[in-house]
């Protein structure tokens, strides 16, 4: 029983990990969805259209929190996916290397990234291993 629950944690793992990009940017989005509800509540109700007022305080004491969780969510979220584009441009650039000195150079720094970028750049990695007919 309790390998079966652990198989299905780790399935849902490396769901997680392999679609790490698409849900960041979805819970990217939600919470900018939030953030501008819970401004255009909280801090801009008075200059508003009464159409956008009646809809937003629908929302009722909940627009506080909408603004706090899209405020936290656009932070962080959109700092993993500036984080992760930066790592994907140096990844290639390492990669991308016609000199297999300058590979074996970086191939530390090369496999930290595929780790965090996920499976598919981490067989990117073993294919320009075999190119270069490096053996570990």
């Amino acid at each position: 029983m309790y390998k079966e629950n652990l198989r299905g944690n780790m399935s849902i793992q490396r769901y997680l990990i392999k679609h790490q990009a698409i849900l960041s940017i979805l819970v990217f989005i939600v919470g900018l969805i939030l953030l501008v509800i819970g401004l255009l509540d909280v801090v801009l109700s008075n200059y508003m259209p009464e159409s956008v007022t009646d809809f937003t305080s629908s929302f009722g004491g909940w627009t506080y929190w909408f603004l706090l969780l899209g405020a936290f969510a656009v932070l962080v979220f959109g700092w993993y996916l500036f984080d992760r584009y930066r790592k994907i441009k140096k990844f290639n650039e390492l990669i991308e290397s016609s000199s297999k000195s300058k590979f074996r150079r970086n191939i530390a720094e090369i496999e930290t990234l595929a780790l965090f970028l996920g499976k598919e750049y981490e067989e990117k990695v073993i294919e320009k291993e075999r190119e270069y007919n490096i053996k570990r």
